[in-house]
């Protein structure tokens, strides 16, 4: 059998979708219920009607579509960083197909397999993994769940594919916030500021990306190498404002 894209060969001989996982450190993961028939004839992610629309509302939520070019977005994805995994690996036609008995059984070895990568973000297409992931019986909304996985990491469930715009617009910009904030903020750890107008500076960039308040992103950044360079934290600036 030749293989094409990302297919793989399950134990038992059927077909399915290899998990995808990018070089170096992996801190966001898409991951569905499992992979449709149409998805692994063609070798990549979400090839049917509404999984193509769903990973296209993730993807433009999470970066400019000038960054994301080529012929198969999982691929663009990829490159940007972006894992991919399901819950059960044998494809079914529908999510009814799926039995009880095969989510309990793929649930452990879905788990560890992000956990073991200290994944930050899994971003649920539909509501299955995340909410297996999160122990919950009934889903109060859709977008960043407030509960944590058993490793400390968020979740976000995407909304309703047939929701209004107006409705799910927010839903997904709170996505794009999320993982603006998980990629910058190691960036902004590391530099080490000239001066305290700098250093508030920054701190302005990260606070319009991030769901912490600017104490919180202040004390954050202020780390040994700071303190050694700059001293004693003044008072911020929206202190003095008051």
């Amino acid at each position: 059998m030749t293989l094409i894209g990302h297919q793989e060969v399950l134990p038992d001989g059927q077909l399915t979708l290899a998990d995808l996982w990018p070089d170096g450190e992996i801190e966001i993961v898409i991951a569905g219920l499992n992979p449709a028939p149409p998805s692994v004839d063609a070798g990549h992610y979400y090839q049917g009607r509404n999984g193509k629309q769903m990973l296209k509302r993730v993807a433009s939520a999470m970066f400019a579509p000038e960054l994301l070019g080529g012929e198969h977005l999982d691929d663009a994805l990829l490159a940007r960083g972006i894992g991919f995994t399901d819950l059960v690996k044998a494809p079914t036609v529908g999510e009814k197909d799926v039995s009880e008995q095969q989510l309990v059984e793929s649930l452990p070895e879905f788990e560890r397999k992000l956990a073991d990568r200290d994944v930050r973000l899994v971003i649920s297409i539909y509501r299955h993994a995340g909410m297996r992931l999160l122990r919950k019986k009934k889903l109060e909304r859709p977008g960043l769940q407030n509960e944590l996985t058993s490793w400390g990491a968020r979740v976000f469930i995407t909304p309703n594919p047939y929701g209004a715009a107006e409705q799910t617009r927010p839903v997904y910009e709170q996505l794009g916030r999320e993982v603006y904030r998980i990629q910058t903020e190691p960036v902004f750890k590391r530099v080490l500021p000239k001066d305290w107008v700098e250093f508030y500076e920054t701190v302005y960039k990260v606070a319009a990306f991030s769901s912490q308040s600017l104490d919180e992103i202040a004390w954050g950044m202020y780390d040994e190498e700071v303190k050694a360079k700059l001293g004693a934290l003044p008072t911020p600036p929206w202190h003095l404002n008051k």
